[in-house]
C-alpha cells in the first residue's frame, strides 16, 4: 500500500528533522544537555502521528485553498508546515509553486482519500439525488418520506436532528475522514450514512442499531442507490467489537453520562493500531457538570478532543413525549404557537475525536519553564 509506505518514510525523514530542530534551533534549549535517547522518547510519546492522523494532514495540504490553512486546521506552526512540505515533494507527491499554489503529482493518491466539501456542494448533490428540496430547519427524516415511511421510536429515545445539522455533520466527516475505507455509524437514526455516501460514493461504511426498522430502510436506500453500505443489527452492551477496524466513528447516544460513555467506548473499540476519528453528537439535556467526569474518560480512552463545536446541531420541534406538550404550554405564556414551533427543540454539541492507538508515556527530564520540547 503506497500510503504505509510513505507514512514510513516520513516517520524517518520526521525523526532526523526534529532532532536537528531541538538541538540547532530551539534557544530555549540551548543551555540544556537533552541526550539522544530522551529526545528519541519525546519523540516516539509526544510527536510521532499515527498512520491515519499522518493522512489527514496530508490530506489537509493537498486539499487546501489556501496555504494558511494547514497551519489553522492543525493548531500548528509553520515548522510544521514546512516539515510536511518537503517530505512531500522530496517523495514526488506534490509539487509546491513559489505563488503558493500546490500541485499534486501523484493522481493515484487522490483516489483513496475523500475529498473535502462545502455544505452548498453537499446540499446540490443530495437535491440531485433524492429529488428533494432541502429545508435546513426541517427533520432529517422528510428527506427520506418519498422512500418510506418512518417515526422516531421512544422505546430506542429516537428524535430527529435538522437537515441542515445533518449536512454539516457529513461536512465535518469529509473534512476529517483520510481514508474511503470502512466509517461505522454507531446508531442511525438520522440516516446520516446515507447522505454521506451519496455524496462520496466511494466510501464504505457500517451500521449498527438495535432498531431492524432503521436497518431495513438504510439497506433498501443502499440498494436502490449503490452505496457501499453494510448493516448490522447489535446491541451494544451486549457487543464489544465488530469484525475488522474502522478510521473513525459517528454516534449520536442516549443524552445521559452513561449513554455517552457506551457509545463512544465501543466506537472506539471499533478504532486499530492506525488511530483513526471520533465524532459525537451530544446535548446537555440532563448530564450538566458531569461534563468533567466525561472529560476524563475521554482522555481515559486515548481520546483527544480536537474540536468541540456548538449551534451547529439542532432538533427542530416534534412531539414524541407528555412532557413536549407541557413544555409548548409552558412556553405559550410567553410566545406564540408559531414561534414557539421555530424554536430548536435542543441544541448539540459536536464533539471530534483523534484516538491515540498508543497512550503517551511521560518523558522525565530537567527543564526550565520556557523549554519548548
Amino acid at each position: 500500500m503506497f500510503e504505509k509506505k510513505l507514512y514510513k518514510k516520513f516517520l524517518s525523514f520526521a525523526k532526523k528533522d526534529f532532532f536537528i530542530c531541538a538541538k540547532k534551533f530551539s534557544t530555549s534549549l540551548k543551555n540544556l544537555k537533552i541526550s539522544d535517547e530522551i529526545l528519541n522518547q519525546f519523540f516516539e510519546n509526544y510527536e510521532k502521528p499515527s498512520f491515519l492522523s499522518f493522512l489527514k494532514r496530508v490530506k489537509d495540504i493537498i486539499y487546501s485553498k489556501k496555504n494558511s490553512e494547514f497551519i489553522l486546521k492543525n493548531f500548528t506552526e509553520d515548522w510544521d508546515f514546512w516539515r510536511y512540505l518537503k517530505f512531500l515533494q522530496k517523495e514526488k507527491v506534490i509539487r509546491v509553486k513559489k505563488n503558493g499554489k500546490i500541485e499534486v503529482r501523484n493522481k493515484n493518491f487522490l483516489k483513496n482519500i475523500p475529498e473535502p466539501q462545502t455544505e452548498k456542494e453537499i446540499k446540490r448533490k443530495i437535491e440531485k439525488k433524492l429529488k428533494v428540496k432541502i429545508k435546513p430547519k426541517d427533520l432529517v427524516i422528510n428527506l427520506f418520506k418519498k422512500e418510506f415511511k418512518f417515526f422516531p421510536e421512544i422505546k430506542f429515545d429516537q428524535m430527529p436532528i435538522s437537515q441542515g445539522s445533518a449536512l454539516f455533520l457529513v461536512k465535518k466527516i469529509l473534512e476529517y475522514l483520510p481514508l474511503k475505507r470502512k466509517f461505522l455509524f454507531v446508531g442511525d437514526d438520522d440516516f446520516i450514512s446515507i447522505i454521506l455516501t451519496l455524496v462520496d460514493s466511494e466510501i464504505e461504511c457500517t451500521v449498527c442499531d438495535l432498531d431492524e426498522r432503521i436497518l431495513k430502510n438504510i439497506n433498501y436506500l443502499a440498494k436502490k442507490y449503490h452505496l457501499k453500505i453494510e448493516t448490522k443489527k447489535v446491541d451494544i452492551s451486549k457487543v464489544k467489537k465488530l469484525k475488522g477496524n474502522f478510521v473513525g466513528f459517528l454516534t449520536n447516544p442516549v443524552y445521559t453520562e452513561e449513554g455517552v460513555r457506551k457509545f463512544v467506548k465501543f466506537g472506539k473499540e471499533n478504532l486499530g493500531k492506525e488511530g483513526g476519528f471520533g465524532f459525537l453528537e451530544v446535548g446537555d439535556e440532563s448530564i450538566g457538570n458531569r461534563f468533567l467526569f466525561l472529560q476524563k474518560f475521554f482522555s481515559k480512552e486515548n481520546l483527544i478532543i480536537l474540536e468541540r463545536i456548538n449551534g451547529k446541531i439542532f432538533y427542530p420541534q416534534i412531539e414524541l413525549y407528555e412532557e413536549d406538550k407541557e413544555i409548548k404550554k409552558r412556553l405559550s405564556e410567553f410566545f406564540t404557537r408559531e414561534t414557539i414551533e421555530k424554536l430548536p427543540k435542543i441544541g448539540a454539541s459536536l464533539f471530534i475525536f483523534e484516538f491515540l492507538p498508543q497512550t503517551p508515556k511521560r518523558v522525565k527530564f530537567k527543564k526550565n519553564f520556557y523549554a519548548y520540547l
